[in-house]
């Protein structure tokens, strides 16, 4: 099972521009990735836990082990490049 995971805060402009863009790629070119948005002013401990320090920041999973992680500056064809090859990779 492949998760996306978004880090994003109310204040972060980048994070504003970048999340539509993104989550309606990753749902058009891979429908079965599961993605989850976690606002890290809710989500305090969870962010932490994960090592987040900027933002946005993307991390990709796959069956539970951190595969990629993206921050601050990326754009949206890197995520999908490498969602494309992990989906190859768990075909």
């Amino acid at each position: 099972m492949i998760e996306l995971i978004y880090f994003t805060g109310k204040t972060c402009g980048v994070c504003k521009v970048l999340k539509p863009k993104l989550l309606e790629a990753v749902q058009e070119n891979f429908p079965k990735v599961n993605i989850r948005v976690v606002d890290v002013e809710e989500e305090v401990e969870f962010t932490g836990q994960s090592m987040v320090f900027t933002l946005p920041v993307v991390i990709i999973k796959a069956d539970d082990k951190e595969m990629y992680r993206f921050a601050r500056s990326f754009a949206v064809y890197e995520v999908l490049e490498k969602l494309k090859r992990l989906s190859k990779i768990s075909s």
